[in-house]
């Protein structure tokens, strides 16, 4: 049996608080007393208190997973991407000396001067289409036909002529053909069949709910867009591709790139009618000239492409372009946007005290994946107290109707959310580090981390005594003592318990210049404060729940030591984990759907499941266990294993929860399969849902 334990999700929000636009002001107002500005430089000591990584990018080491030997040449590299595994040294400077560029210290403090005075957020995230899976509480069950009309699209209410349920499904990737129990299927999806109409295939998220329908054009329209306007054509493409149409290995692939190819077709003006599940929410405005937003998807359960643009979502915190308006983190900063504006203070590269002293590990990382935006619960604020679930564009709620024969049933309705609010400015928790992946492949990377202590300074030119004082207290996050437990986070790893460093300051100079008329000539006084009499306010604004927020997430005490800092895993319907699983479980029950914890809660942690390794795998990251990769069987010490295309080796086993459509009988040497690849706690792998593909 799994046993429910807690976990601390390895990244939370800072939140947005007050009014931005009361902080901004113009750089000439901001410094229009010119005696009391200060100009000078603070020496900074950085101590590391777990290992700290900070790769050398630009020249990667490329080994050999077959040979295990280092490679040499990039022709040989670009041609065999699938069985070679990087590893990246600690940055050096040219003379071979570890070195923390200034721009990374620079980042990690610009992050925390923005989050204690509420500036602006300076980059926002490309302006791609943001798409988010809908949850099975609240998928949509209306069925359209999307047509291509005389320069318009219009979208007509459909009715079901004939429903086939098709479990067993599965893609043949030799014909890119669809298959249902082993047979062909006739037809595709999107295509016109005589006599029963057009093809609709409900794209699961689960095998079980797969199925078919057939559609009749009903004469009502839903929605009919503007001459030329092309967004219903951009959502649903997006919806497409970012569910894997024409690219992956699963079952979705074939039936969405149909789909796809009858998109495009109605596009350029073939009368052909693209089946897709729709839902509608009525934007109110004040002039009473009321819009009705229809949302299109490839599926009951598929992902829907928001309306709203990144720089709508932020509102006023989008990146300051104007140096009549600058919030207190681009006026001490800079910024590049607008005309750009240079910052008042910069920060060296940091070089060792004492290189001797210095300490090296190599640790092979687990995949590291990508920031998703789509996981609700976490990245955005609930809107209303009951609400199931949310995005950027609205909302939804569950409500109870009665039906005509008395009946009642619970149905979720959607309403429009003008002004979504992003949680905050992500931030991680301090944590002990992960153990480490000890299998090289071409998903992970092996890192060289260095623990030691390192100096560097930041010169400041004519700011106020303010944003000096802010300065500090941002350095030293209020404790300028060495053991403090109050730490920054910096380079790479950070949600595997990595870069956590004690920064202190350890003298502050101040430069003064005077004219002196007996010699004519301007002279320099500089006055020295030492660590012992630097003056660093301990707190702020002892009102603001964002420096509360901060003090709680930087220190290292905030997380107890019997609950470990790890993403999400889930259980899926065979007993497996996975990142994914936890997200889709969540959101099975819109009463119980679990939301990431306040920093400044007493509980900062949820529930997750663990499973022993004779009943699961333990998963330490979604994207493998996501795609499907070909191996061939193989014999090795009597037994029957599988080899992949990076000559990594996977156990096949018995356990029928692992591989319910494989029988030993169908097993001999040479034959090629298909797999999904789980990783045990010991991080031995398997193969989970093994197909025989074709035999050699």
């Amino acid at each position: 049996m799994a046993e429910k334990k807690r976990f601390v999700n390895p990244y939370n929000f800072i939140p947005f608080e007050g009014n931005i636009n009361d902080k901004r002001i113009s750089r000439e107002t901001a410094y229009a007393k010119k005696s009391e500005l200060l100009s000078g430089w603070l020496v900074v000591e950085l101590t590391t208190r777990t290992p700290l990584i900070i790769p050398d990018g630009a020249h990667p080491k490329y080994w050999d997973i077959e040979k295990k030997e280092y490679i040499n040449g990039e022709d040989e590299v670009k041609c065999r991407k699938n069985d070679i595994h990087k590893e990246y040294d600690f940055f050096r400077s040219p003379d071979g000396i570890p070195t923390i560029p200034g721009s990374e210290l620079r980042g990690m403090l610009r992050s925390v001067y923005e989050i204690v005075t509420n500036s602006c957020v300076p980059f926002l995230l490309d302006e791609k289409p943001i798409s988010r899976r809908v949850p099975v509480y609240g998928a949509l069950c209306h069925h359209g036909l999307l047509a291509y009309e005389n320069d318009h699209w219009v979208l007509y209410k459909a009715t079901i002529v004939k429903k086939e349920a098709a479990n067993g499904i599965y893609v043949n990737e030799k014909d890119d053909c669809v298959y249902v129990n082993g047979k062909k299927l006739p037809y595709k999806n999107g295509e016109y069949v005589e006599d029963l109409g057009w093809v609709q295939y409900n794209i699961p998220v689960n095998k079980s709910e797969y199925s078919i329908r057939f559609l009749k054009k009903g004469n009502e329209i839903v929605k009919k867009w503007e001459i030329r306007d092309n967004e219903p054509y951009r959502a649903l493409l997006s919806a497409l591709n970012r569910d894997g149409a024409g690219s992956g290995r699963n079952s979705n692939k074939i039936p969405n790139k149909n789909l796809c190819d009858a998109l495009e077709k109605a596009k350029s003006g073939d009368k052909n009618l693209v089946p897709v599940y729709y839902m509608s929410v009525t934007r109110i405005k004040e002039n009473g000239d009321d819009e009705v937003l229809v949302y299109l998807s490839n599926s009951s359960i598929g992902r829907i492409a928001q309306k709203i643009k990144w720089k709508d979502i932020m509102g006023d915190y989008v990146p300051c372009s104007s140096t009549d308006e600058l919030c207190p983190a681009c006026l001490l900063f800079g910024t590049t946007n607008g005309k750009g504006l240079k910052g008042r203070v910069q920060v060296t590269d940091a070089t060792p005290d004492n290189v001797g002293k210095l300490t090296y590990e190599k640790h092979t990382l687990d995949i590291l994946s990508t920031p998703r935006t789509s996981a609700f619960e976490f990245y955005l604020r609930k809107p209303t107290d009951n609400a199931t679930f949310w995005n950027f564009d609205f909302y939804g709620e569950m409500k109870k109707y009665t039906l005509a024969n008395g009946k009642e049933i619970n149905r979720i309705e959607y309403y429009d959310l003008p002004e979504a609010t992003p949680r905050g400015r992500k931030m991680y928790w301090h944590s002990k580090i992960s153990k480490d992946n000890n299998k090289k492949r071409n998903l992970n990377n092996t890192v060289e981390a260095v623990n030691g202590k390192f100096r560097f300074k930041i010169y400041f030119d004519e700011i106020t005594r303010e944003q000096l004082d802010t300065l500090l207290w941002t350095i030293t996050l209020g404790d300028n003592n060495l053991n403090s437990s109050l730490q920054h986070k910096l380079g790479h790893a950070k949600p595997l318990g990595y870069g956590s460093v004690k920064l202190q300051v350890v003298e502050q100079v101040i430069r003064y210049l005077s004219y002196n008329k007996q010699n004519e000539r301007l002279e320099v006084t500089l006055n020295k404060i030492t660590k012992e009499n630097i003056n660093i306010p301990s707190r702020l604004d002892t009102k603001s729940l964002a420096e509360k927020s901060i003090l709680k997430m930087a220190n290292v005490r905030s997380v107890p030591n019997n609950i470990p800092v790890m993403y999400p895993r889930g259980e899926d319907n065979k007993n497996r984990q996975n990142i994914y699983s936890w997200f889709a479980n969540n959101r099975k029950n819109s009463a119980s759907v679990k939301i990431l914890p306040k920093p400044t809660d007493t509980d900062i942690s949820l529930n997750i499941n663990y499973y022993d390794e004779q009943n699961g795998c333990n998963d330490n990251n979604s994207m493998e266990s996501s795609n499907r990769i070909d191996g061939i069987v193989r014999i090795k010490d009597e037994k029957y294993i599988i080899v992949d295309k990076g000559k990594n080796e996977y156990k096949i086993p018995n356990n029928q929860k692992f591989n319910p459509d494989l029988k030993n009988k169908q097993l001999k040497e040479g034959i090629r399969v298909s797999f999904k690849p789980y990783i045990y706690p010991d991080n031995k792998m398997a193969v989970n849902e093994c197909r025989i593909e074709e035999e050699q």
